[in-house]
């Protein structure tokens, strides 16, 4: 009978000193949205410069001056997320989808002598985190095992799950790395399953005004709610009976004998990041409307200042010929607080006819300028750190969108198509465009009378993007080793409605 060992501990961040979060974090929090009502969705939301209907709340809030209407307007999602993921060659595909509530929204002009005056508040889901990856591939070059050494003794997964040798004593003692005792190190057989959940939401009220003749100005107050859930499988098995030796490590118990273990078969480890996210920010709106002709569009968005709430897990589970060892760590209520980079974003809109209408957005947005704020466990030197890495890993990215809107005439029927392009964040991407995102969408609308439209949108997304498992910590490994090149594809199908009265 197998001799089983199970190990558990459970305590705060603080007397931990390991943070599960990193700077892709803070990345994911501040990437400009890609979601909204399903009419912008179709023209590439290229909507800065045109803003004419109650989804001008996220674009541009000084458009809805334009307004003479009330305006009730709802939409749908249906998100799928494909990730290709290779490893030495060999590809493993995964798939996450979701459908959420888009956009809901309600723009209210008041009489006035002059001009427009309209408020408006609404519900925008502005990105979603879902996504995953699985890999499944034999390794010969590294294993996951020697990145789970820590000099904190109730940090070392290694030596907890019975991974690590004894020599690692004599290894600290003359100096070198403790890594060095996990015997462990290729050869093995990595299968990985991830999945992530979640997404970011904003509740607005804001309005717009008519400072002068077809003049607006507008501003919306937003206040950011939002989860993410990331959960990872990592097995490591011994299928070619490659590491047969002996182990001698962990007790069997407290000051007990240290034991020995044989034929080393095959490692679980399991991982969980939960995030709580709230948050506010900004954003200030200019829009100039000649005789409905030809838009001009300017909307600045402030930082954004979101406060985390996180939980992290991990536990792990090995198994030898002889004993199975197992080791959880539960790491809870760890509160931070970045604030993202503004976002300008200026916009124009052509009508060269009156069943024609053409868009086109440009936006600023420098990643580099994220920050950690503060935080219930880090000291400002850590904070420091993060930020430091943050200058050094992201850069300024110029983002376009153009869109194109056609009534075919006297028959309520509208199509749209659009296309987007999204620089990648990061400075190591500036002189390829494999990481940039690039969009095609297309829709379709249906006007009955004047005061009620269905409307429907399909956008496709695809990117390439490389993910480290781990980090093996010798020198000799190749990054190859153990990241996963990914092409990634995401598809969204929307649907909408919207009521003016």
């Amino acid at each position: 009978m197998k001799r089983a060992i199970y190990i558990s501990l459970v305590f705060i961040f603080a007397a931990a000193g390991m943070q599960a979060q990193t700077i892709q974090d803070a990345l994911r929090l501040s990437r400009p949205a890609t979601l909204f009502s399903p009419r912008s969705a179709g023209m590439g939301n290229a909507f800065v410069g045109l803003a004419n209907d109650a989804s001008a709340l996220y674009f541009n809030p000084a458009g809805l001056g334009q307004l003479r209407q009330k305006e009730f307007s709802i939409g749908l999602s249906n998100i799928g997320f494909d990730n290709d993921a290779t490893m030495f060659d060999v590809t493993t595909s995964g798939s996450e989808g979701a459908t959420t509530l888009t956009n809901l929204n309600l723009a209210l002009p008041f009489p006035v002598v002059r001009g427009s005056f309209v408020l408006s508040a609404g519900y925008n889901r502005l990105l979603d985190f879902n996504g995953a990856m699985d890999v499944d591939v034999y390794n010969p070059q590294s294993s996951i095992q020697a990145s789970l050494f820590n000099d904190d003794p109730e940090l070392d997964f290694a030596w907890n799950l019975g991974l690590e040798d004894t020599l690692v004593l004599s290894y600290l003692d003359a100096g070198d790395p403790g890594w060095f005792a996990i015997p462990v190190a290729n050869r093995v057989q990595q299968t990985i399953d991830v999945t992530e959940e979640g997404g970011l939401n904003q509740w607005s009220f804001g309005g717009s005004m008519e400072i002068a003749r077809n003049m607006m100005v507008g501003l919306s107050l937003n206040v950011l709610t939002g989860s993410y859930l990331y959960q990872r499988t990592f097995i490591e098995a011994d299928i070619n009976d490659v590491w047969q030796g002996e182990i001698v490590g962990i007790p069997a118990v407290e000051d007990g004998p240290y034991i020995t273990r044989t034929d080393f078969q095959e490692l679980e480890l399991m991982e969980e990041i939960e995030q709580d996210i709230s948050g506010w920010n900004m954003k200030f709106g200019f829009l100039y409307n000649y005789r409905d002709k030809a838009r001009f569009g300017i909307a600045i968005q402030t930082a954004s200042y979101i406060t985390i709430n996180e939980d992290y897990y991990k536990s792990g589970n090995s198994y030898f010929a002889d004993a199975t060892v197992g080791y959880d760590l539960v790491f809870e209520n760890h509160n931070y607080e970045i604030s993202t980079a503004p976002i300008y974003s200026f916009g124009a809109s052509w009508s060269p006819v009156e069943f024609a209408t053409v868009s086109a957005d440009f936006e600023l947005v420098d990643f580099s300028n994220i920050e950690f704020e503060d935080s219930n466990d880090w000291d400002p030197i850590l904070i420091s750190d993060r930020n430091r890495e943050i200058r050094n890993t992201f850069r300024g990215a110029n983002n376009f969108r153009i869109g194109a809107e056609f009534n075919i005439p006297e028959t309520g029927l509208f199509l749209r198509g659009g296309f987007g392009y999204r620089y990648s964040p990061y400075e190591v991407d500036e002189n390829t465009t494999d990481f940039d995102v690039k969009t095609i969408s297309g829709g379709i609308g249906y006007q009955f009378e004047h005061n009620f439209a269905l409307q429907a949108a399909y956008s496709i997304s695809n990117y390439r993007a490389i993910v480290d498992n781990y980090f093996d910590p010798d020198a000799a490994a190749p990054l190859s080793a153990f990241q996963a090149d990914q092409d990634i594809s995401v598809s969204r199908l929307m649907l909408g409605l919207s009521y003016r009265f």
